[in-house]
């Protein structure tokens, strides 16, 4: 059995591997990042110029009320479409590179692989699990899978949206980590942060109480079978779930065990494993480190949750 790489070495390889092979390599593609800069100011500054005309339009001609609000709407939607253009260039600037080098980067962390898009086929696995609430859409980005400590994870960079037009709302962005457990669950186990009424994400889950005062201020906790519900959540992972928040840097930490899996629900507005400024040379080395700092703390779940040991959590 091949001995898993410590933090220290993963780290130590990645730094060599990127000054040694990778920083030279990207150093090429700077041409290339300056003109996909100036293809991005020209588009969004264009869409942009349209958006502040349409917004003093009201101003500087004679519009009926409805026209005004539809000249206002119309800016909204043109400094939208800047944003888009500006991203949207960006990101196939980002994807071309990440082909490139992520086979190299991911070789430095074991047993892991990366696709720029997956289309997760199970998708309503995470409603069934009721890990994230109704959605009618979903967008998938970075897609990790691998195998760490004998435990196969996957790291499904999302965003599920509920609604369509103006109604359209954003009800979960951010990571997804769906951890292989030891053992199947005989119910359905939903930890989400507290809300005021306590509304279950299903009819057939109960808003359960544990005696932990402090994690009860934080987290509600669902389930339809309270005995093994507590056996999960134990003062341990009580501690390790409240610390998570901070530790993640995201805004807000769900988490579901369902069938044979755990997953976590990591919710951030950033972009995460995000390369590639177009205002940066490529090769700069602190988005790459900072990169590779997010793949890491997520992995470091597996030993954060000790799932390597077959005694449960």
């Amino acid at each position: 059995m091949q001995k898993e790489k410590t933090y220290p070495e993963m780290r130590k390889e990645f730094q060599e591997k990127f000054f040694k092979e990778l920083s030279p390599a990207l150093e090429k593609f700077d041409a290339e990042r300056k003109r996909k800069l100036l293809y991005a100011i020209l588009g969004a500054s264009f869409f942009c110029v349209l958006g502040i005309l349409l917004l003093i339009a009201p101003f500087i001609t004679k519009l009926s009320n409805d026209e005004a609000e539809g000249a206002l709407n119309g800016a909204v939607i043109m400094f939208g479409v800047a944003g888009a253009t500006w991203y949207s260039i960006k990101k196939s600037f980002e994807n071309k590179i990440k082909d490139k080098i992520m086979p190299s980067v991911c070789k430095c962390f074991g047993n892991i692989n990366w696709k720029k898009c997956f289309l997760y086929e199970s998708r309503n696995v995470f409603q069934v699990s009721n890990l994230i609430p109704y959605f009618s859409s979903s967008n998938f980005d970075d897609y990790f899978s691998g195998n760490y400590k004998d435990v196969g994870f996957e790291i499904i960079e999302s965003e599920f949206s509920a609604g369509s037009g103006k109604n359209r709302r954003t009800v979960f962005n951010g990571v997804i980590v769906k951890l292989d457990m030891n053992k199947r669950f005989h119910g359905n186990t939903v930890i989400r942060p507290d809300s005021m009424f306590h509304t279950s994400p299903s009819s057939n889950l109960v808003h359960t109480t544990l005696e932990d005062v402090i994690f009860e201020k934080k987290f509600d906790v669902y389930t339809d079978d309270e005995v093994e519900a507590r056996y999960l959540i134990t003062p341990s992972f009580m501690e390790r779930l409240n610390n998570m928040k901070v530790a993640f840097e995201a805004d807000n930490v769900s988490c579901a065990f369902y069938g044979t899996n755990l997953f976590v629900a990591l919710h951030t507005p950033k972009d995460l494993f995000s390369i590639c400024s177009l205002l940066k040379p490529v090769n700069d080395g602190k988005q790459f480190f900072q990169m590779f700092e997010e793949i890491l703390s997520i992995i470091k779940l597996i030993d954060y949750f000790k799932l390597d040991q077959k005694i449960g959590l």
